[in-house]
């Protein structure tokens, strides 16, 4: 197995996929589209050194690789990257969300959606199995126990140390600082953000009205894919294109 590497990882993570996707069988399907509309966005809004590692239902778990040298220039491209995929995500909601036709349970919640994202730097080793690198190592378990956490809220940013003090700073905000205790790990200190405090642009998430021709083929799109759900034929999968070849 290859030597281990300086790793930032970093998991978007959709958050009330659970309840959205607890609905029959139309809105099942409807939810089961919209949320991979906001996977394909996520994955669509990185860029190098940001690179996709697997998709995990509800969530894109990214990496970007660092020398010893490079660290921190890679976590200033990272944290830029932070911004854009929150960004990326309420641009491509509210375009759903305008775009709808249909007063279904998951289409009537779509607004509901929010993202977490987070992110830890350390060690990893990766395995190439087949066309897909495969990520191992404690630091990729530890970026996975961060989702479960204390945090009483479904939009934010929660870092490690590690990564913090990569970065130097997190635009200028205070961190809410934590001690988390992660099964099988122990504790772990952590610093959360919250996206409402970072001042960004607000105009890249503003978007004109869609016309009708937009609404009537996302209709279309949405009853086609639902009808091969509910009959079985080759229920619809989002056809991830950009996945690691």
């Amino acid at each position: 197995m290859p030597e281990p590497s300086n790793t930032i990882l970093l998991i978007a993570d959709i958050s009330g996929y659970t309840k959205f996707m607890n609905q029959h069988s139309v809105s099942l399907s409807h939810a089961k589209q919209v949320i991979v509309r906001l996977l394909k966005a996520l994955m669509a809004a990185s860029r190098p050194p940001l690179k996709v590692a697997e998709l995990e239902g509800d969530a894109v778990f990214f990496y970007a690789r660092a020398n010893n040298n490079d660290i921190d220039k890679v976590a200033a491209q990272v944290k830029k990257q932070i911004v854009d995929l929150f960004t990326a995500f309420k641009k491509e909601l509210r375009a759903i969300d305008s775009l709808r036709t249909c007063s279904c349970d998951a289409c009537d919640h779509v607004h509901d959606l929010q993202l977490k994202q987070v992110i830890h730097a350390g060690n990893v080793e990766v395995e190439k199995i087949s066309r897909f690198e495969k990520l191992f190592g404690l630091d990729v378990i530890i970026v996975h126990r961060m989702l479960k956490n204390s945090v009483d809220a479904n939009e934010y940013i929660m870092m490690t140390d590690p990564m913090y003090n990569s970065m130097k700073d997190f635009y200028g905000l205070a961190p809410e600082r934590r001690t988390e205790a992660f099964e099988g790990v122990g504790e772990v200190e952590t610093l959360t953000f919250y996206p409402r405090n970072i001042r960004a642009d607000s105009t890249a998430v503003q978007q004109s009205s869609p016309s009708y021709a937009q609404k009537l083929l996302w209709r279309i799109g949405i009853t086609i894919n639902t009808f091969r759900d509910i009959w079985g034929l080759e229920p619809y999968k989002g056809r991830f294109q950009n996945l690691p070849t």
